[in-house]
């Protein structure tokens, strides 16, 4: 598996506890904080917000690269594979916008805007994209985490104020899938007072978006049921 995202050492202001791990494509995994306190400033520096106190948390610059290596085989004949360069990693407060996206507890929405420029202004902003590719995206992940087909346009074209406090967190976890940033940080509280059905969903969405080469680091300060692998 493919390195993304490592923790060296970390260390939060007031922490107790340093951190050190490293997270692949396609991983799914859980760091259990002693409080909300911790939990926010780890958030912070994943995030590339905040430096972490002591320690170091760092991504992959760029794609995987490989090199052309010339070999020659027992018969005399010449041939080519591709070797993995050493990879490259970079501090994770001077990597490219869009390298790290993040899903906030409460939605993280700005007020003055419908959830449609809440969801969209990020991606093109970091990404680009087009328009008929973003609504396609939309509609997928809103089906996979469990919202019905026949609500996509009201909600889409909602203020945030006008909608439920769980409409508001899938709103932003659907920001941070659109973004198809290489590493996910999820805030665990996001899943608290949300439908045990609902919750299904996202869990499913957010695996869905690691198997697909990514890595998603669940970040809580109380114990889960959350069904991944925690962080030792």
């Amino acid at each position: 598996m493919s390195a993304l995202f490592r923790f060296v050492d970390v260390r939060c202001k007031g922490s107790d506890r340093a951190y050190t791990f490293t997270l692949h494509a396609g991983e799914m995994r859980l760091l259990q904080l002693a409080s909300g306190a911790e939990k926010n400033a780890m958030i912070d520096s994943a995030i590339g917000a905040t430096l972490c106190a002591e320690g170091d948390i760092e991504n992959v610059q760029g794609e995987r690269r490989y090199k052309k290596v010339a070999v020659t085989d027992p018969l005399g004949e010449r041939r080519y594979h591709n070797e993995p360069l050493p990879t490259i990693w970079q501090p994770a407060h001077t990597r490219r916008p869009g390298r790290v996206a993040w899903a906030a507890a409460d939605g993280g929405l700005i007020s003055n805007l419908r959830i449609w420029e809440n969801v969209t202004l990020p991606l093109w902003y970091h990404a680009r994209r087009e328009v008929m590719e973003t609504e396609q995206s939309i509609r997928h992940w809103l089906g996979v985490l469990g919202l019905e087909q026949d609500e996509f346009g009201e909600f889409m074209a909602a203020q945030p104020d006008s909608i439920e406090f769980w409409q508001r967190k899938l709103a932003g976890l659907l920001r941070a899938l659109l973004q198809m940033s290489p590493v996910l940080v999820v805030d665990g509280a996001l899943f608290n007072d949300v439908k045990a059905r609902l919750a299904d969903c996202w869990i499913a969405a957010l695996e869905s978006y690691a198997a697909e080469g990514r890595a998603v680091l669940v970040m809580t300060d109380k114990a889960t049921t959350l069904p991944w692998k925690q962080i030792e």
